[in-house]
């Protein structure tokens, strides 16, 4: 009987337990990893190529302060490169269409991604006011395919596959300062840029790897007149969709 009665109280403590229900698991909201491009110009319609995590349930992409809405034209699930982390490089895509108004400051505009589970944490998208955008173009890998570029013009790229390498040349003067910058992991890039520059024969110059967080920056006061490289690439030797850049020469 004894033992009965001490056994009794802790039957009563386990019967409100047992008629719990289980907690659903919260909802996961999307989330923003990068754009491509990284900026867009007002007055214009641009194709944003956005990565990230649970895009393929997105139903809107929201630009807030303009009350602008950016029509989605696909989405889905996309190949993580090699061992990469789906967290920093993004496992979905979307591709959305947006017309930004041309009355727009330089400031960067914000906008999130909707979907049943909720809104994405807000991501930054650039406007290119005054800035001379040029893209990339391959092959670009070499001092021999070296890709042209006027001081003052900034390339729009990406490192696409690991070990790549993208070389730029341009023409300086005899005691020019040079600044030449890469805008990519402070915007959401899992590029984790090197920029060297090279003299017209091959010899390197200067070398940077982390200015900005992982950004890369050179300033450097050239010797003579001529012709200089620019070398761009990732410093784990990674690469693919999500290792965006930009980079300035002025």
């Amino acid at each position: 009987m004894r033992r009965l009665l001490w056994l009794f109280p802790l039957c009563l403590l386990a019967q409100p337990a047992l008629g719990q229900e289980s907690k659903p698991a919260p909802k996961e909201p999307p989330r923003v990893v990068v754009v491509s491009p990284l900026g867009a110009v007002p007055g214009a319609v641009t194709k944003l190529t956005i990565r990230g995590l649970k895009l393929d349930t997105a139903t809107d992409v929201y630009f807030p302060e303009l009350r602008l809405a950016a029509p989605i034209q696909k989405k889905g699930k996309v190949n993580v490169p090699g061992q990469q982390d789906a967290a920093r490089v993004g496992d979905t895509e979307l591709v959305c269409e947006v017309a930004l108004p041309t009355e727009l400051t330089p400031a960067p505009l914000v906008f999130f991604v909707g979907s049943p589970d909720g809104q994405s944490p807000l991501h930054h998208l650039l406007v290119d006011l005054d800035a001379r955008i040029i893209a990339k173009k391959e092959p670009n890998n070499g001092f021999r395919q070296a890709q042209p570029v006027a001081l003052g013009e900034v390339v729009e790229g990406v490192i696409q596959q690991p070990q790549e390498v993208d070389v730029y040349r341009f023409e300086g003067q005899a005691g020019q300062t040079v600044a030449i910058e890469v805008l990519a992991a402070r915007h959401g890039s899992a590029l984790d840029s090197v920029l060297t520059l090279h003299d017209a024969g091959g010899r390197i110059l200067a070398s940077n790897d982390d200015a900005q967080g992982p950004d890369s920056r050179i300033a450097f006061k050239l010797p003579s007149a001529g012709t200089y490289f620019v070398v761009v690439q990732d410093a784990h030797d990674q690469g693919g969709p999500a290792f965006g850049y930009r980079l300035a020469i002025k």
